[in-house]
């Protein structure tokens, strides 16, 4: 444990809303990921990510480690969505198997990787520079070079770099996770 994460563990402990907002800002994007493998209505997404975060400023002095953070923030969001199935009797096949028989450990380990996968992914995208970031999303979405160059206003050879710029970067950036998924692979 690096002494940053022992400072905001310890700052959080004692009710630091900065702290707080840290570990909010670090987890409430995967956890709301994980919460939609489970529920597919938005805004109870968004209501279990937020009791999840709720209950563990409650909770705040009794952690000692982000690692201790993070597991809870997981099993609270768990915990809540497979409730929220089980009060709507849901009608799908997969929601009742994993309410009726319950979910077993491998499956929701693949369910935290994707999770973190999914998290590594969107910072490393957000970290690309804006103009990079703006056509790399416009090719995402299906447009062609050309397409993008005429709504940009910009050529298609500069099209064709920022995208390029942006796949060296998140490469570059995303190797170990590569390397990761081939060997569990």
């Amino acid at each position: 444990m690096d002494t940053r994460e022992v400072d905001i563990i310890q700052e959080f402990a004692r009710g630091g809303e900065s702290a707080f907002r840290v570990l909010y800002d670090r987890y409430a994007v995967a956890l709301r990921y994980f919460a939609a493998k489970y529920l597919n209505e938005d805004t109870m997404i968004d209501d279990v990510v937020q009791d999840a975060f709720v209950d563990l400023w409650e909770k705040r002095a009794d952690f000692r480690g982000e690692y201790a953070v993070k597991a809870y923030l997981y099993k609270a969001v768990r915990n809540d969505c497979l409730n929220l199935m089980r009060h709507q009797q849901v009608e799908d096949k997969y929601a009742r198997r994993v309410v009726m028989e319950g979910e077993d450990s491998e499956s929701f380990l693949d369910r935290i990787l994707e999770s973190e996968i999914f998290q590594t992914l969107s910072d490393v995208f957000n970290e690309l520079p804006p103009a990079c970031k703006e056509v790399y999303q416009m090719s995402l979405d299906g447009k062609s070079h050309e397409e993008i160059a005429q709504t940009l206003n910009i050529s298609v050879n500069t099209v064709k770099k920022h995208k390029n710029n942006a796949n060296h970067y998140m490469r570059e950036r995303l190797k170990n996770v590569l390397s990761l998924l081939a060997w569990i692979s």
